[in-house]
């Protein structure tokens, strides 16, 4: 049983097709469009020129008349559409009836397939990017925990080398194992010495703690800096004779008023002093000297010891790098420095080094002049003796 074909069959097909088809007289006249091309674009019957956009938008390339010059299919091209441009592949074909070329024009709107496209990419690349991340963490989790590790193996290190000392002398002086008045004294300064020590590390283990738990408590005032650090210098004048090292100081014409927590620049000023002395050559020396900005004061420490390679910079200040060098610190935890910056920054400043192989170091703390933290951190310490073991 056959079926009757319509008279119109082909204007049917040709309407239905869910490409949108156009015909076209080489003057770029309009002689045909389909439904599908009449929801596409602005007219009911567009010429080429309403078809063509006003320039490319990367990653696309506009149509244009030069596409009618090949037949072919042509893909992601944007097209001028009813309310926007839209994205398209485009087949184009020469036709000849009686007269002269006709070019005959399909359109697949694949605008939604090319945004759908872009968003699976951008999901592919988070997801790459998070996986990443995720791998960069594992290895710094692995790196915290061979750090942890090192860091017990040096506190255990540095926490019995003045325990066993303090011990031994306690035990000599306990059994009367001395000959003279002169040796007792000499085991009770040993005593002593060991116990402050000890006292240091403690301090430094329990900072470092508070400062990684954001537990460190600041009482901030504007006061001259000056005249704490010369206060710091003369503390330091026994071991720097010791050392051999000569200290001097630049004095300012004025008092250099900033906002910082007492206590804890004399820790950060008092450790920068303290490796200026014991890292330095003997016959050297240490300057200490002063500049103000219209926002901060700086304090700076120089040295003429052997100084820092600057591959080695970040080293100074990273915590995970010092504690694992247990053979090369000469006393203590080695976390002196990155206690200081972590300090300073939590104080608004900076603390920052130059250094040159062979001639020196520089290191020096940057102080607000103005409050820039937090309205609670400005207030009077109550309590003014050191609370460093708090």
């Amino acid at each position: 049983m056959s079926h009757k074909l319509p008279a119109n069959l082909y204007e049917v097909v040709a309407n239905e097709a869910m490409f949108a088809i156009g015909v076209f007289a080489e003057s770029g006249e309009c002689l045909y469009v389909n439904n599908t091309a009449r929801q596409l674009f602005s007219k009911e019957e567009p010429s080429l020129d309403d078809l063509i956009p006003p320039s490319d938008r990367p990653p696309f390339k506009s149509f244009s008349n030069d596409f009618l010059k090949h037949e072919g299919l042509y893909q992601d091209i944007l097209v001028r559409g009813r309310e926007t441009f839209f994205v398209a592949n485009i087949g184009v074909k020469h036709i000849t009836f009686d007269g002269p070329t006709t070019y005959l024009l399909m359109f697949q709107d694949v605008t939604l397939q090319k945004k759908m496209q872009r968003e699976i990419i951008a999901k592919q690349n988070e997801i790459k990017a998070a996986f990443e991340e995720l791998l960069k963490q594992n290895k710094q989790l692995k790196e915290l925990d061979i750090a942890k590790n090192r860091f017990i193996a040096l506190t255990t290190h540095e926490l019995r080398t003045p325990l066993s000392a303090m011990v031994a002398s306690a035990e000599i002086l306990k059994l009367k194992l001395y000959d003279t008045p002169e040796q007792m004294e000499e085991f009770i300064q040993m005593i002593y010495d060991q116990g402050n020590q000890l006292q240091d590390l403690v301090n430094d283990i329990l900072d470092f703690a508070k400062i990684q738990a954001g537990k460190m408590d600041f009482y901030i005032e504007l006061r001259d800096i000056s005249t704490i650090a010369k206060g710091i210098l003369n503390n330091f004048t026994g071991m720097a004779e010791n050392n051999k090292v000569h200290i001097e100081c630049t004095e300012p014409t004025e008092q250099l008023l900033c906002y910082f927590d007492e206590v804890r620049i004399r820790q950060v000023i008092s450790n920068m002093v303290n490796n200026a002395i014991k890292y330095n050559k003997p016959e050297g020396k240490v300057h200490i000297y002063f500049e103000e900005t219209e926002d901060v004061i700086k304090v700076f420490i120089q040295d003429t010891g052997k100084g820092i390679a600057k591959d080695q910079f970040d080293k100074v200040f990273n915590e995970f790098e010092t504690i694992g060098q247990v053979a090369q610190h000469h006393k203590g935890t080695g976390l002196g420095m990155p206690i200081s910056r972590k300090l300073t920054e939590a104080m608004g400043g900076k603390l920052q080094l130059i250094s040159e192989e062979g001639v020196g170091s520089t290191f020096w703390i940057e102080i607000p002049k103005h409050k820039i933290l937090d309205f609670s951190v400005y207030r009077s310490r109550e309590d003014k003796t050191d609370d460093f073991a708090a």
